[in-house]
């Protein structure tokens, strides 16, 4: 999309495909390594693909490409509110994220331009625009209008107030445009950076 040449569509020599498989077993072990880090629990045995935890953890049901992210945070909604919609101010801090410029806005109506680059991206930067909504101090929906190597992406952000805190949920709708054989490990790759923006975007929260 946007003029560019899809993953899929690009020619690829064996010295290529060599190089994207070396990065696929690189950035996976990395990412594996993370989550244990953090205490990430892998699904357990009939779980049906969906993680569930306690309270007060961070919750991931879903698979290729549909998921809702949970997390409890233990910070007003207005805190909460402030810190997801400061858009330039995640380049660079969240996991995905190089670049972030708002290119338009009318009341709750924008455009933003973002740059991803991580693990999920094999390491390439994918430039797309979105266009998002926001309804203060509770949501924020966005959908792609342009974009490269993605054929379709959209989701949003609800900031519900529980006591002691706010619950922030992401529910997220992306479709790559890559070959089908990488879609197991993209999969892999994108729900470890879901978990771990969650848990950057509430270190920023709780950031004073």
């Amino acid at each position: 999309m946007g003029g560019s040449r899809a993953l899929g569509k690009q020619p690829a020599g064996p010295f290529q495909w060599l190089l994207l498989h070396g990065l696929i077993l690189s950035v996976a072990t990395s990412v594996s390594w993370w989550c244990l880090g953090q205490g990430a629990r892998a699904d357990p045995p009939g779980a049906g693909g969906q993680m569930a935890q306690a309270i007060g953890d961070l919750v991931l049901i879903g698979s290729k490409g549909h998921y809702t992210a949970r997390l409890f945070v233990p910070v007003n909604q207005a805190r909460a509110w402030a810190v997801l919609t400061n858009y330039e101010a995640m380049a660079g801090l969240m996991p995905d994220i190089k670049q972030a410029k708002v290119l338009s806005r009318r009341g709750n109506q924008l455009e933003l331009a973002q740059t991803y680059q991580a693990a999920s991206t094999f390491g390439l930067p994918i430039k797309v625009v979105l266009a998002v909504e926001e309804r203060a101090p509770r949501l924020m929906r966005y959908r792609m209008i342009r974009g490269e190597r993605i054929l379709s992406l959209q989701g949003q952000w609800t900031l519900t107030p529980v006591r002691g805190g706010v619950l922030v949920q992401h529910q997220i709708e992306l479709e790559p445009d890559l070959p089908a054989f990488l879609r197991p490990t993209y999969d892999e790759l994108n729900e470890g950076n879901l978990r771990q923006s969650l848990l950057v975007l509430r270190r920023l929260m709780l950031a004073r």
